[in-house]
């Protein structure tokens, strides 16, 4: 009879229907492996091993810890040394999740669909050797996904903002989750992370060796903050039975410096060839915004001053890098103190979906709040619009001027406004490009510019030599660190050293205040309730803003620092 027959032919599978003839120790041993996970793997679970095969999977003791927390912990962060047994051991606690529990569903999610896959080729290996009398009937049996007559399922997705859409899942597991381009990552917790979070059973794993300040470095030291919700579970090369000191050194030969530090010492550190030397990316150090909001983050709000105390306001730079608006790179910038050196950053924006008509006003609300700062913009593409927004329509007083000439750009105060030679912002030229690199690199290295930000350090650990240049290496992006860039290079010129004098600040603001009051048209932007249907704004990349959509969004960012 048809029941009667392993599942597709497979013998070692039981099919749907398919009658046990039980015994009393099958009952007390399948009750045991259910109380005891770990009792279930070194029993039940067999695994291949280079030198012996085909063998039960015996855990070592930081593995049988590793797999108690996971199981008793609804949110951990797996970080191991390479050839830990990380994914073998991780393969065989959702092995036992879903055998153990019905109607659970289970996503394997890695940076590639083919890697995902491997995981549940050893999570199908393990259910094939298993006695029958302790499986489920099968009911599918693919390469990407299974499902058991108990009702649980495990599936298979590259991390990206789908992989987890539509789909209720009781536990995500996301392997090597320090492969997974920062870009996916954040398209991927954007969309899932929210539906994940809101179970009161639901589960969350992550396991890699550490390969840089990426997400995950993010979510494990937010973890060691207290920040969120993750455990931690380190499993560090010398708790791996058999490796010692001569093992150690061979690594470090076979690997390098770099390898080594990371996937044996399990270090967070950068690309190779990272513009800021290594050391100094380990020493930085990301403290918690004061406020958080649709990409805005305020690391310290504006000092205006203390009559009392005859401290003065402190004097403020702002550095914009524009893109498209449409996703992919971000538009950013970043809000420096630059009162007295070290210089601070204290603020930065970074989105890559707000319009090119929205981002002058936010920029024009920011850097008024941050004492009327000085703001320097990039003008290829789509900045030379924001740039015009900012000084024609907004009439923002304390746009940064920029003259062309054999010499190069430089800034200057820009008195007069825009002409052949004067241009309201930068052009990233090589020359551009490399003095601000070249300075940045100073800055931050001897500690002249302070760093705090996340995101920041994150770019700084992936801003890479190539091809004669620096930027981000392959699946990251450089927008935040572009701004940084643009700051180092201004730093470097004469005029804005005049900037951090407060007489000679005031001087000049009140010189182009006489200058231009008069000579700007108004934008469009303020209108009545009623002109709201009649009038459309439309930015460069041809999309249609209301007024109303236009000033809510503004308002949400802006008023957080009045």
């Amino acid at each position: 009879m048809d029941f009667l027959r392993p599942f597709r032919g497979n013998p070692n599978l039981k099919r749907v229907g398919e009658v046990i003839d039980f015994e009393a120790w099958h009952i007390e041993e399948i009750s045991k492996c259910a109380q005891d996970p770990i009792y279930f793997i070194e029993h039940y679970c067999k695994i291949i091993s280079l030198d012996r095969g085909e063998i039960l999977f015996k855990l070592y003791d930081c593995q049988k810890r590793k797999v108690s927390q996971i199981l008793d912990d609804r949110f951990v962060l797996d970080m191991e040394s390479r050839q830990s047994g990380k994914t073998q051991t991780a393969a065989a606690c959702i092995l036992w999740y879903t055998v153990f529990n019905d109607m659970k569903n289970v996503a394997i999610l890695a940076n590639k669909a083919a890697a995902a896959r491997e995981v549940l080729a050893r999570v199908r290996f393990m259910y094939e050797r298993m006695p029958k009398w302790l499986q489920h009937g099968v009911v599918t049996w693919n390469k990407g996904d299974i499902e058991l007559e108990n009702g649980s399922k495990i599936f298979t997705a590259a991390t990206s903002a789908s992989a987890v859409t539509g789909r209720s899942c009781s536990w995500v597991y996301v392997d090597e989750a320090a492969l997974v381009p920062n870009n996916l990552a954040e398209e991927f917790f954007t969309s899932a992370w929210p539906t994940i979070s809101s179970g009161k059973t639901t589960k969350f794993l992550m396991s890699t060796t550490p390969r840089g300040y990426n997400f995950f470095w993010k979510f494990w030291n937010d973890s060691e903050q207290g920040l969120n919700d993750f455990t931690r579970v380190l499993i560090t090369w010398d708790e791996i039975p058999g490796r010692d000191e001569k093992w150690l050194a061979e690594q470090k030969s076979i690997l390098g410096e770099l390898k080594f530090n990371q996937e044996v010492l399990c270090a967070f550190l950068g690309s190779s060839g990272t513009l800021i030397n290594a050391d100094k990316i380990a020493q930085l150090s990301p403290i918690q915004p004061l406020f958080s909001k649709d990409g805005l983050d305020v690391l310290e709000y504006p000092f205006r001053g203390d009559k009392e105390a005859k401290q003065p306001a402190h004097i403020y730079m702002m550095t914009v890098d524009v893109s498209r608006g449409i996703g992919g790179d971000y538009s950013a910038f970043t809000v420096v103190d630059i009162t007295q050196s070290p210089y601070k950053i204290v603020a930065k924006y970074r989105n890559n979906h707000v319009s090119d008509l929205l981002y002058p006003n936010i920029i024009h609300k920011v850097a008024t709040d941050y004492n009327h700062a000085y703001v320097l913009v990039e003008i290829k593409e789509n900045g030379q619009h924001v740039a015009d927004i900012l000084t024609n329509e907004l009439e923002y007083d304390n746009v940064m001027y920029v003259t062309r000439g054999q010499g190069g750009q430089h800034i200057t105060p820009g008195f007069g406004g825009r002409t052949a030679s004067v241009q309201t912002g930068v052009m990233t030229s090589a020359q551009v490009k490399r003095i601000g690199c070249s300075t940045l690199k100073t800055l931050v290295e001897e500690s002249k510019l302070l760093i705090n930000d996340v995101d920041i350090i994150s770019e700084i650990s992936t801003f890479i030599e190539t091809k004669g240049s620096f930027a981000a290496d392959e699946g990251y992006h450089d927008d935040l660190v572009m701004t940084l860039v643009l700051f180092s290079w201004a730093s470097t010129s004469p005029y804005f050293k005049d900037l951090t004098n407060v007489n000679m600040r005031e001087k000049i603001f009140q010189s182009r205040m006489d200058e231009i009051s008069n000579s700007m048209t108004p934008f469009g932007f303020i209108r009545t309730a009623a002109d709201d249907e009649q009038n459309k704004l439309k930015d460069s990349a041809g999309n249609e803003w209301y007024y109303g959509e236009a000033k809510e969004m503004i308002d949400q960012i802006g008023w957080l620092l009045k």
